[in-house]
């Protein structure tokens, strides 16, 4: 009789303590934010600060914050290297594909993408890519997409061998608050 009473007290605790696991992950959100393949090297970044949400700061005037937005993909956190930086422009964040050619600085185009690599002295400048951008959430304010482009010294020089060979690029990143 102690047993089954035993038995009755402890049995409830055990159901109880139980736990039903029945809660889903998004297996949809990527641990990386942005990612690439560099010269043959696999490159996985958040935004400096491990996230990814878009930069609500800009350095460069001639892509003004009013009109464009600044995903950042900086390998290694805050003082991480390398960075692939993406603009936006914010009235053209559709679903499309969107060619990359070299900056002249005199019309800012409707979206563009730059690699900055500290670890050398050599200068990347982009040639030439696409942005696809794949997917557009109003309600999440997500946007996804891919791209590849390259890299030289100088556009200045036509026959500037390349530096750089981006490919395999994806991003999913917050565009807005």
């Amino acid at each position: 009789m102690k047993k089954i009473t035993c038995l009755l007290l402890i049995l409830p605790l055990l159901l109880l303590s139980c736990s039903n696991n029945d809660s889903t992950t998004d297996d949809s959100t990527p641990q990386f934010a942005m990612t690439a393949t560099i010269n043959g090297k696999s490159f996985q970044a958040n935004n400096p600060f491990g996230g990814n949400q878009y930069s609500e700061t800009n350095l460069w005037s001639y892509f003004p914050v009013e009109d464009y937005i600044l995903i950042q993909g900086r390998q290694g956190g805050v003082f991480g290297n390398p960075e692939i930086n993406i603009w936006l422009k914010k009235s053209d964040i559709v679903v499309g594909v969107y060619a990359i050619s070299e900056e002249t600085y005199n019309t800012p185009p409707s979206h563009f993408i730059d690699l900055t690599d500290n670890s050398n002295d050599t200068f990347e400048v982009t040639k030439s890519g696409t942005i696809k951008i794949t997917e557009v959430n109003t309600s999440t304010k997500i946007v996804e997409g891919t791209f590849e482009f390259i890299t030289v010294n100088s556009v200045s020089n036509q026959n500037e061998p390349i530096n750089n060979t981006i490919t395999n690029g994806t991003f999913r990143y917050k565009y807005a608050n």
